[in-house]
Formats: structure tokens, sequence, C-alpha cells
């Protein structure tokens, strides 16, 4: 659980850069604000940007940066020199700090491989937070679509992230059949699902946009529903750009949480402020 949050006023800016986009938020001990999105390249000047329309001449006390792209210098630069105090690069190895510290009471990196994403990292901190007795399994629906397996603590063992999986997101499998499959074009599937809302999909196409659907859009749903008869013991959370979509189809036991990812990286910014 969350160390408890003294009387100081804090501000915490976190930052996440997915395959696709960049959000960022500021958040404090209480809860996180209104979260900011861009999709384009220069991510230095949107984060100038949301400052200034936020936080005005203001330094945020710590800053927490999950980046699964490339490294990025000059940013973490700019993050130093411009709007934050202190500065945290969400990674493996950063993850093992707090836990040899033991800031994270929770055995993240048990079965970890070194690359390991950092918004996985921060999905699972922040699931295990908001559901401590639970066996989890946390799905999120990005670029890839992610699925996590998290053990809650019992008397024998601490809490435990188990292992997990990743598979192409929706948006990710058309393209790639648009790319390389010369005879399929490329469509999107928002498309489909805005025409086609409350209609069942069918597993039988009788065209290029309702077979793409039945494999793809239908597809997930068969995946989802094969690792729930497979663990249907654990709580299961979805997250991500689809999520409220699928759970609205799938029509079952289902815990929807916006922002999984940021709620983990404002987690770890409270451990560091605490010190």
């Amino acid at each position: 659980m969350l160390p408890q949050p003294d009387n100081m006023d804090r501000m915490y800016l976190l930052i996440d850069i997915g395959n696709t986009a960049c959000k960022v938020a500021f958040a404090d001990n209480e809860k996180i604000g209104k979260v900011y999105r861009c999709a384009e390249e220069d991510i230095q000047q949107f984060i100038r940007d949301v400052f200034a329309a936020e936080h005005p001449g203001q330094r945020a006390d710590v800053a927490v940066l999950s980046n699964v792209r490339a490294d990025d210098p000059a940013l973490e630069e700019m993050l130093r020199n411009e709007c934050c105090n202190r500065l945290i690069v969400l990674d493996v190895p950063e993850c093992n700090r707090l836990v040899e510290t033991g800031l994270v009471q929770f055995e993240v990196l048990a079965n970890m491989p070194e690359g390991m994403g950092a918004d996985r990292i921060a999905a699972i901190l922040a699931a295990n937070n908001l559901f401590p007795e639970n066996d989890l399994m946390v799905f999120d629906f990005g670029t890839a679509i992610t699925v996590e397996f998290i053990n809650c603590h019992k008397e024998e063992a601490p809490a435990s992230y188990v292992g997990g999986a990743i598979s192409l997101g929706l948006n990710t499998r058309y393209r790639a059949l648009g790319h390389f499959a010369e005879r399929i074009q490329l469509l999107n599937p928002r498309d489909f699902i805005e025409s086609h809302k409350e209609e069942k999909i069918s597993p039988i196409g009788f065209d290029l946009e309702s077979a793409m659907a039945a494999g793809n859009i239908l597809g997930i749903m068969f995946e989802i529903e094969g690792y729930r008869r497979e663990y249907p013991e654990r709580t299961v959370i979805f997250t991500g750009g689809d999520a409220i979509y699928f759970a609205e189809k799938l029509k079952s036991s289902i815990f929807v949480v916006h922002n999984l990812v940021l709620m983990g990286l404002s987690q770890v910014a409270q451990f560091y402020a605490e010190q």
C-alpha cells in the first residue's frame, strides 16, 4: 500500500510516452488531474505547453517518465532543467532500487526480463495497489495488447508479478494485414465499430469488412475469453484505448481502470516524495 501523505502540497509531473502517443498529467498526493494527449513528434514542446497552461513559472517536486521508445537524453535534460526538482526515469533498474530500498513491498521483478517496458511496470504497480487482496489479470489495449498476471500477498508469500503476454493491438492487426497482404486494403476498425454499435459480430464474415472484424475484433474477444476460462479465479482489469469497448461487448465482471499507467507513475512519485 502507499505511504500516508502528509500535509505538504506536492506537485508531480507524470509522462507516459507510448508507441503511438504521449500522455502528460499533473498529480498531487490525492489525485491525477487533467490528462493531455499528443501524437506529434515534438514531445519537449508539448510538455512545455502543458506546463505553461497548468503551472506557469513553477517546477514539479518530482517528475516520473515512462518511455517505451528509444532513450531521449535531450528530453530528460530538458525536464531536469526546466520542469522538475527531481526526475525519475522508470525502468527495470529503477524499479529494482525501489524494491531493494523497501519502498515497494511487492516482488515486481521476480520474473521480469530486463527489456520489460516502463509502462507495464507502472501498470503492475498501480493494479496491485488498487486490488491488494486479489490475484489479478490485467489487459492493456494499445498498440500492443499486454496481459499481466499478479498474485496478491498471501501468508506464505508477498505479492508478486508472475509474468505476462504480448500480442498485436487492434489497430496494429488491421495495419499489419493492410501492409503485408497485397489484396487486403487498409481498413480502420473504428469505422466498423461505429457503424455496428448495437450488432453482435458474426464469427463468419461475408465481405472484407465483416471478415476482418470477425478475425480481429471478435478474435480479440475470443482471446480474452480464453484467458478467463483458463484463470477464472483472477480479478480482471481492462485499461487502454479499447478497454471500454471490449468490456461492454463481453458483458461480464470486468473492472475498467482509465490511465492505469499514469496511476502507477503517480505512485512512484509519491514513493520518492516521501523520502
